[in-house]
């Protein structure tokens, strides 16, 4: 009777422990999902954006759709837009919106197949076939059309472009500093943006083993410390910029990521983005990180942590990084596998398959993963935005889910 006794005791005990332990857990709850049905201009969302009027934006591979509570409405190059891919939403102090491709957009290719038949054949007869075919189902070439970034003022659209200052049409990121002054990263460098003209703030730092002369000034993501002074990430690395000195300092990491150290004999970084936590530490993502490494570091100006690959962590490529009024960072990205050579008799192309990884939070001691297991419409998660009333929006290929994370009780 004793042992039955004590038998039910301990089960009791391991239930009430389990009941706590899942009462505690973390969870996301999403309360809706927004497709093309309802009107959004794609189902593939890059990003979303709350303007200061308190309408929702969605910028998508088909335009960038504006949602007030009720109806949408949706804006594509026929309405003045650059262009119709949108990974980049921001609204500057005056409440102009700027629309860009943004870092997003280029990572849509990736994992695609790329075609290498081209490498079997010499050049000239390769130039000579690619002409025959643009002429056969084209006719002659059409003038290039320039992309840039769209500013809208409630009523237009005005299109920036290298003609107008820019370094480059392709723009990764946009920030605003504490004086208004607006910050452009471009293909090939910074621009910085006073209301009438934009000036270019070119980065000559020392170039990685694995990086071309032209990919150095390729910047992707912009972020203000504290102090007000700047860190550039790139291709290449992470460039400090201060910007009472006008003096450069130049970083990046080796292959295996195990120092945060002065540009020297380092290779490529591929750094996709930059965030300054609530503690000031800066984390930095990117493309590539390998087998074991998730491709997310921090630096707390002393010391970079890397943080592996986990059930919790699963992505090697983190493309987008969002901290929320919490406190709490929220990680989008991929896992990317061994790449294959596919060889057939008409073609040879190389494969770049990836593993769809959903969205990580960090709360500041662990890593939490979410996926379509907890509601999310789609494993592919482009990047998460918390509106004004708290309200977590994921932009998938799914459509745009939004929700709450409700954190576990310490």
């Amino acid at each position: 009777m004793k042992k039955q006794l004590s038998l039910i005791i301990l089960v009791a005990f391991l239930l009430l422990n389990w009941i706590v332990f899942t009462a505690h857990t973390a969870a996301l709850k999403i309360e809706r999902t927004l497709t093309q049905a309802d009107g959004l201009a794609s189902n593939i969302v890059l990003t979303v954006f709350e303007d200061s009027h308190g309408a929702i934006w969605f910028g998508t591979t088909d335009g960038v759709t504006r949602y007030d509570g009720k109806d949408f409405q949706t804006f594509t190059t026929e309405d003045g837009l650059s262009r119709n891919t949108i990974g980049l939403i921001f609204e500057d102090r005056q409440g102009a919106l700027w629309f860009a491709s943004g870092m997003l957009a280029s990572i849509l290719d990736r994992g695609k197949p790329m075609d290498m038949s081209h490498m079997a054949m010499p050049l000239s007869e390769l130039a000579k076939e690619i002409d025959n075919e643009i002429l056969a189902e084209t006719g002659p070439p059409a003038p290039l059309k320039l992309n840039g970034v769209s500013r809208y003022d409630g009523q237009a659209f005005k299109i920036f472009t290298t003609d107008d200052g820019l370094l480059r049409d392709t723009v990764k990121d946009i920030f605003q500093d504490k004086t208004g002054t607006l910050w452009f990263a471009t293909a090939s460098g910074m621009n910085y943006y006073d209301g009438e003209k934009f000036y270019p703030l070119i980065m000559h730092g020392p170039i990685g083993m694995d990086i071309l002369p032209d990919w150095w000034s390729q910047v992707t993501a912009v972020a203000q410390d504290i102090t007000g002074n700047f860190w550039f990430g790139s291709t290449a690395g992470i460039t400090y910029y201060n910007t009472e000195t006008s003096h450069f300092r130049h970083f990046a990491v080796d292959t295996d990521f195990a120092s945060f150290e002065e540009m020297g004999k380092a290779r490529s970084a591929n750094i996709t983005d930059l965030q300054f936590d609530a503690k000031e530490n800066l984390w930095m993502s990117r493309e590539g990180g390998g087998e074991e490494n998730s491709g997310l570091r921090r630096y707390d100006g002393k010391e970079l942590v890397t943080f592996p690959l986990s059930e919790a962590l699963p992505m090697n490529s983190v493309d987008n990084i969002m901290l929320d009024s919490s406190g709490n960072l929220w990680f989008t990205g991929v896992k990317n596998l061994p790449s294959q050579l596919n060889e057939t008799e008409d073609s040879i192309s190389m494969v770049f398959p990836e593993v769809e990884s959903g969205v990580s939070v960090y709360n500041g001691e662990s890593f939490q993963n979410f996926n379509k297991d907890d509601g999310l419409p789609s494993n592919r998660v482009q990047s998460v935005f918390e509106d004004s009333s708290g309200k977590l929006w994921f932009a998938t290929d799914a459509g745009a889910a939004v929700g709450v994370y409700l954190p576990s009780e310490k």
